[in-house]
């Protein structure tokens, strides 16, 4: 191989290819050591293809700055440069026009947290796949996530109810520019945080009789099964009642409660009736938000692939994948 000339990569499986002697024409062949295919390098040269279409793929598809250079032909260094340019813009505003009223669309609203950087807040109609709003924050804050739902209902938006993740903030915010509709916290959330204060595998059978409780929740479709699962609980709480105020003091007469998680459980579970049931009036609430799993799954896969970006860039990456995340969705509606 000649000085200065960079080692050629196979098409199939990117190993790298060895001199294989020359055609009749003077060309060098190659050959694959894996694969064991020969091949001549001048008509696999990679055909540069527009800068736009490979930004689209690293933000959406999760594509790295290697593997586009593979088979763009632009160096490493040239695309971080470009693609820095754009992550310092804004993306165009793709305007995703309001459901009809007589839909009865539902708000989903969630938040993603980045490690301890930032919160990304989702805003979304349920039973849609585009996302018609994004921000992010330091935390959920009430004042900031009012001004985006404010700024929703100023696009032309009616909602019949909202289905919410259950945050302070994100609570507080809904009651003030939302408050004559129904709000429904995700029963998922309240069913995550009664597991993770009371353990997935206690021996304890006053545990284990609580988490069962807990679990029944997924069962109720009605007022009376929600009335019995009621009695249930206060049934549980009663016979409990010296395993929950049981109380432990040190040598400097300091106390605390011993069973706190089971504690914080039941008060999450007495507060589940009135917070967390609204779609048995109103059946076309969703019990969750679940419906935006799918963005944050593919946002996490994201965060994976890139994350070495500064903080700021990640903040316009996010805007940038719901840009063409919603563009893709309206393209596979429309055909």
């Amino acid at each position: 191989m000649d000085k200065g000339r960079k080692r050629k990569k196979c098409k199939s499986c990117s190993s790298y290819l060895h001199v294989w002697g020359k055609t009749r024409k003077g060309k060098l062949r190659y050959k694959c050591p894996t694969c064991k295919v020969t091949q001549l390098h001048y008509l696999s040269k990679p055909v540069k293809q527009s800068l736009k279409t490979l930004f689209k793929q690293y933000v959406l598809n999760g594509i790295t700055y290697e593997m586009l250079s593979t088979f763009s032909g632009y160096s490493i260094r040239y695309l971080e440069k470009i693609f820095h340019q754009l992550l310092e813009s804004n993306p165009p505003s793709l305007s995703i026009p309001p459901s009809p009223v007589s839909s009865y669309p539902c708000l989903l609203v969630d938040g993603l947290w980045f490690g301890r950087w930032f919160v990304l807040m989702v805003y979304r109609q349920s039973k849609k796949l585009t996302i018609i709003h994004v921000s992010t924050a330091g935390r959920e804050v009430t004042t900031k996530i009012e001004k985006d739902l404010k700024n929703i209902l100023s696009l032309g938006y009616v909602f019949s109810a909202v289905v919410s993740d259950g945050g302070t903030g994100v609570v507080s915010a809904i009651h003030k520019a939302l408050r004559f509709i129904p709000h429904q916290i995700c029963l998922a959330h309240m069913h995550r945080d009664v597991t993770s204060a009371i353990g997935k595998r206690s021996k304890d059978f006053r545990i284990q009789e609580l988490r069962a409780i807990a679990d029944h929740v997924w069962l109720i479709e009605s007022r009376s099964a929600l009335s019995w699962w009621k009695d249930k609980l206060y049934t549980w709480i009663k016979f409990n009642h010296d395993f929950l105020e049981e109380w432990r003091t040190d040598d400097t007469g300091r106390g605390w409660y011993v069973h706190k998680g089971v504690r914080k459980a039941v008060r999450i579970l007495k507060d589940l009736p009135y917070i967390s049931f609204k779609f048995l009036d109103h059946p076309l609430i969703p019990k969750t938000t679940n419906e935006l799993e799918a963005q944050f799954g593919h946002l996490g896969k994201r965060w994976l692939a890139h994350r070495g970006l500064k903080r700021t860039r990640w903040k316009q990456f996010l805007k940038w994948f719901v840009y063409f995340y919603n563009q893709k969705k309206l393209s596979q509606k429309k055909n």
